[in-house]
């Protein structure tokens, strides 16, 4: 076991990190894995169990290695890692430091060519990890990949959506989506054929995967984002740089989509969620869309907070 300090001045955060290699403290013989394996969890020991238990029994046809991130879960996933897994390369933050930051936080770890971010609550199929590396290893036109996601319905999620533009998010900041949902068909890209590779905008981060030295050309993730939208902003500073966005329907996982963010209310939701979408916009948009999505975004986040107060009163969930 070896223990390492690792200081993270973006975000003024001292981590200690435990390294276990091999199954009873027996090193592995020393190389350098062709993936590196990022999980950022917080409060979903049990699916990320089941999310590594998954990983370390298959056989994926390509070395690899797993770095865990936990924001202060306190549900004794730290124990369970350690305890369970110990070729997890482990690193525990003291509070709940979001996505683009713990995932930056690994990724000045990892030694894989290949970075894949998973989500905790994921399963991968056994090429997933494979195609991915072949694909980027291969073609190096292509910046980032996905797969295909499937639901509990065993159907495909909508992991692909086409760049995010101002009418768009407009819809969802005001909630009119709900009412017209083909307004936001684009966007969503509703007609996504999930069975076809494809060039895209964005995938979905829940399993995102880039070379390692894409970092050194378009910088890491921008930890401006605590949650949603680092992604969109990565595939978007990618095409930006000349690469391509590609989808690989030749590989898939199950994705239970998002079962940390059922933890949060809404109005804890709705407050990240479009304070991203307001830094999204003042990055990449028109100099007078930020500040219009700003001055909506309060009311937003009151309605939200109303939702959670009818929930709260009736035990309804909306």
């Amino acid at each position: 076991m070896t223990e390492i300090a690792v200081s993270v001045p973006k975000l003024n955060l001292s981590i200690t990190g435990k390294i276990m290699q091999g199954d009873n403290d027996r090193p592995e013989p020393a190389r350098t894995p062709a993936v590196s394996v990022i999980i950022v969890t917080w409060k979903v020991r049990e699916l990320l169990r089941a999310n590594l238990t998954r990983l370390f029994s298959l056989d994926h046809g390509v070395s690899f290695e797993v770095l865990v991130v936990d924001n202060n879960s306190e549900d004794g996933t730290v124990r369970m890692i350690r305890r369970e897994f110990p070729r997890v390369r482990l690193v525990t933050n003291d509070w709940d430091a979001g996505f683009a930051g713990p995932n930056n936080q690994a990724l000045r770890l990892a030694k894989g060519q290949t970075c894949i971010l998973l989500n905790p609550d994921m399963l991968v199929e056994p090429k997933a990890l494979k195609t991915v590396h072949d694909l980027l290893t291969e073609d190096q036109t292509v910046g980032v990949a996905g797969i295909r996601l499937i639901g509990h319905d065993g159907r495909p999620i909508g992991s692909v959506r086409r760049f995010p533009d101002f009418a768009s998010q407009l819809c969802i900041l005001l909630k009119i989506g709900r009412l017209f949902p083909k307004l936001l068909d684009r966007y969503m890209f509703r007609d996504f054929d999930y069975y076809r590779s494809q060039d895209v905008d964005q995938v979905r981060g829940s399993f995102f995967a880039f070379r390692r030295e894409l970092l050194d050309r378009i910088g890491y993730l921008d930890e401006g984002y605590h949650l949603w939208f680092e992604e969109v902003d990565f595939c978007l500073r990618a095409q930006k740089a000349g690469l391509r966005i590609r989808f690989s329907a030749d590989a898939e996982a199950h994705d239970h989509v998002g079962q940390g963010f059922a933890l949060m209310g809404h109005a804890e939701k709705q407050a990240i969620f479009t304070a991203s979408m307001v830094r999204y916009f003042r990055k990449h948009g028109r100099p007078w869309q930020a500040p219009v999505l700003a001055a909506l975004r309060p009311f937003a986040v009151a309605a939200a907070a109303g939702a959670d107060l009818f929930e709260k009163l009736t035990g309804k969930r909306i």
